[in-house]
């Protein structure tokens, strides 16, 4: 089940209209529409937020993070429950905590903390160069199993980074983290963005190599005095590490 799927279902359940459900939250009749038919995929934090807030439904359940919204209530609060809509089971919540069980349940049902990393749209070129337009991004719940140190995520596009970060992979980087020699970045360079291995020349020149043996014609060298553009945006976080690529 997606999210759009779980809003539809926890709003039904709740026995709103999609209007209804829209002014409690503040959007368009048609925004609502739109989120249940999976027309809009990622949804903002103060979206998911609000629609949670008016379904009295978790958050991380609408996102899909967790696969039961709710366990068994203890037996002395279900009549009073089951007999409340979304919004009268959120006050409940919220106020009855002095009823006898209540504390436990809250406490086994405390709604695990969501984290957010920025995504940026633009892709980085793992090849050729991909123009950047400005700083486009969204904000996404971190997945499950993504490195928790991470500070943003972006897609790679091209082959030059392959088999380790294959084409159209997402990456998570650590911003402005210490880069070792053959670790793989995220550089700005003249305009575009390039996901490439990092190696200082003994010169001062900077070298940002492929790591697919079969694209050194992607590798980018730029020597100290050239007047190049490099600006160094963070360590891409891979579980395996990196070599001196040998090239064919």
């Amino acid at each position: 089940m997606d999210t759009g799927s779980r809003i539809k279902e926890a709003r039904l359940r709740a026995g709103l209209t999609q209007k209804e459900l829209a002014d409690r939250v503040g959007v368009k009749f048609s925004a609502i529409h739109k989120y249940e038919s999976g027309m809009v995929v990622n949804l903002k934090r103060e979206t998911v937020n609000a629609l949670a807030q008016a379904l009295g439904v978790k958050a991380s359940w609408l996102l899909c993070l967790e696969e039961e919204e709710e366990k068994a209530l203890p037996r002395e609060i279900d009549p009073i429950y089951d007999a409340l809509n979304g919004s009268g089971r959120k006050e409940l919540c919220r106020y009855g905590r002095y009823l006898t069980g209540f504390a436990e349940y809250q406490a086994e049902n405390a709604e695990p903390q969501i984290t957010w990393i920025r995504h940026y749209l633009v892709p980085a070129a793992a090849g050729y160069a991909s123009p950047i337009e400005g700083e486009d991004y969204e904000e996404i719940p971190l997945p499950a199993g993504a490195p928790a140190d991470a500070d943003f995520c972006i897609d790679i596009q091209g082959d030059s980074m392959e088999p380790y970060i294959r084409d159209g992979e997402r990456v998570y980087v650590q911003r402005g983290a210490p880069i070792k020699e053959f670790e793989p970045g995220i550089f700005f360079v003249d305009g575009d963005v390039f996901c490439k291995q990092f190696c200082p020349g003994y010169a001062g020149e900077t070298y940002l190599l492929s790591a697919n043996p079969k694209r050194q014609d992607a590798n980018i060298t730029i020597h100290r005095d050239s007047g190049r553009n490099c600006i160094y945006f963070g360590k891409v976080l891979l579980k395996q590490k990196l070599g001196r690529p040998v090239y064919e």
